[in-house]
């Protein structure tokens, strides 16, 4: 069976074939329909693909992008995605722990190397980190629940922005108005989310067990939790499979 994978990269293949109107106007629709919520990627993918087919076959006979799937191609992506299944919850699940594993890994390496290196070279701190448990865990929470209101609205914005440029027959000057104004929103957000994250560290009460750790075996930890992600990027290729 054909991996989404292999369904993407036919797709960006074939996509070189359209002509460029008839590609701006397709991958707007392929943006609004790969960030639908919570669907099968591999049957968005077959429907993508299944689309560009009939747009290269109307292309040879001359017809355009617009001819074939009209001049309100939100309308008619939602009425699609409307068919599309919906992600089993597991799959939902197991993506979600692995962009919390790679957030965590991330922040982990980072502070490692940094926190080592400014011990090291420049002489600051004392190459111990020491932090209270449940201080740090509720650190934690809040900060994932701030990536995910980021993310959210950096996506929400994204797939607003489709049909926007003019090539999908939904472009204007008001609703390019309404991209700038959805770009400020999500700009203000990232800062938002940025300075209460600082502000959190900064003002957090200590609370739970004292622990005191080598600052640069958070790398490793981080090093560790990244080696967890890919097992369960590995369990998600073999379940699409």
């Amino acid at each position: 069976m054909t991996r989404t994978t292999d369904l993407v990269n036919l797709n960006n293949k074939r996509r070189e074939q359209l002509h460029p109107e008839n590609l701006n106007y397709y991958e707007e629709m392929l943006v609004y329909l790969r960030l639908g919520t919570a669907r099968s990627e591999r049957q968005t993918e077959e429907l993508l693909l299944e689309l560009l087919e009939h747009l290269l076959q109307a292309q040879k006979e001359g017809r355009t992008a617009q001819e074939v799937f009209g001049e309100n191609p939100k309308s008619y992506c939602d009425e699609l995605i409307v068919e599309i299944p919906a992600k089993p919850r597991k799959q939902q699940l197991r993506f979600a722990a692995r962009m919390i594993l790679i957030f965590l890994s991330s922040s982990s390496i980072a502070a490692g190397i940094a926190g080592y290196g400014l011990f090291q070279w420049f002489g600051l701190g004392t190459g111990q980190t020491d932090f209270y448990l449940g201080s740090a865990l509720a650190i934690v929470l809040v900060d994932l629940l701030l990536l995910w209101v980021v993310v959210t609205s950096i996506l929400r914005w994204m797939r607003g922005s489709a049909f926007e440029s003019g090539g999908g027959g939904g472009g204007g000057g008001g609703k390019n108005s309404w991209n700038i104004r959805g770009y400020l929103k999500v700009m203000v957000m990232i800062v938002l989310s940025m300075t209460s994250a600082v502000l959190l560290m900064k003002y957090m009460p200590a609370f739970g067990k004292l622990v005191s750790i080598p600052t640069l075996s958070l790398a490793g930890v981080g090093i560790l939790l990244y080696l967890i992600s890919l097992v369960l990027k590995r369990a998600e290729k073999l379940a699409e499979a």
